[in-house]
């Protein structure tokens, strides 16, 4: 009898997993162009502030000068990782760029974000366009490079980040993406909420517009304005499982569980946008550097 429930148990198991393998394989080796046609999808979904549905330009990156790629991938630590652009290429050499540079740098070769990337191409635009930052085609692009200010430019850089982490380097499981975690708090499909939603239980304005903004915008708090966000979440069940999804998926070490680059001592009862919200950069840069 034992010897029976063991074989049993056995070929329960063995099912099971032969089951769940054929499942993965089925999504993403099979259907590997449903997957990309599904992405670019999601990538058209994503609005930045302040912005018009229009995409940029288009502009043939193509032409970009060899020996300005060159000299950049010798410069910048993270070439091994990441590889920017610069358009036009003589943007490069501009003094003014350093500063954007060297901040957002030091946040993606951090070793707490830079363990999660592969690989990240970023386009640094002097023009200006209807939009601050896009996430487009596995890359992220900034546009106007001198139209904000260096704290204000890395708060987006991290807020288009996570579209990019999202997508390409959150870990998948076989049946469900880990994003669909966070995504089921609040949402019934990209841009319908739950009928029991209230503004508290979001981290701005902005964050209501999609599933994807919400997220994007959670974890900018998350990062930025860590305690903040702590303490608006007491106020909300709904938000304290968005702030809890971090801990327990993201950041499972209690990285950025600190308030020291805060600067100011309240926090407002309604943010339209997180990446408007002011803080020390100086202080955040050195964080990073623990």
């Amino acid at each position: 009898m034992f010897i029976f429930l063991k074989n049993t148990f056995f070929r329960i198991l063995i099912f099971t997993f032969l089951f769940s393998f054929l499942i993965f394989i089925t999504k993403n080796y099979f259907f590997w162009w449903k997957v990309d046609f599904e992405n670019s999808i999601i990538e058209d979904n994503y609005i930045s502030p302040v912005s018009i549905e229009e995409d940029y330009p288009n502009i043939n990156y193509e032409k970009l000068n060899k020996k300005v790629e060159e000299k950049i991938i010798s410069n910048l630590s993270s070439a091994a990782k990441f590889k920017y652009n610069f358009l036009p290429e003589e943007l490069f050499f501009e003094s003014e760029l350093k500063t954007y540079l060297d901040s957002i740098d030091s946040f993606l070769n951090s070793k707490i974000i830079e363990p999660k990337i592969s690989f990240l191409e970023l386009f640094l635009n002097k023009q200006k366009w209807e939009v601050r930052w896009k996430m487009k085609n596995k890359s992220i692009h900034l546009f106007g490079v001198y139209n904000m200010k260096e704290a204000e430019s890395l708060s987006v850089t991290i807020h288009e980040f996570w579209h990019f982490l999202d997508l390409y380097i959150l870990e998948k499981k076989v049946t469900k993406d880990i994003s669909d975690f966070f995504y089921e708090i609040s949402w019934i499909n990209t841009t319908t909420l739950k009928p029991s939603m209230e503004q508290k239980d979001f981290v701005s304005g902005y964050s209501m517009t999609n599933k994807y903004e919400d997220f994007a915008e959670s974890f900018t708090y998350y990062i930025l304005h860590n305690n903040d966000f702590y303490e608006k979440s007491l106020l909300s069940e709904t938000l304290k499982k968005k702030y809890d999804f971090f801990s327990d998926y993201i950041f499972r070490n209690d990285e950025f569980k600190t308030n020291s680059y805060k600067t100011i001592n309240y926090i407002s009862d309604y943010y339209r946008d997180i990446t408007k919200i002011e803080y020390s950069l100086q202080n955040f840069l050195q964080y990073l550097k623990k």
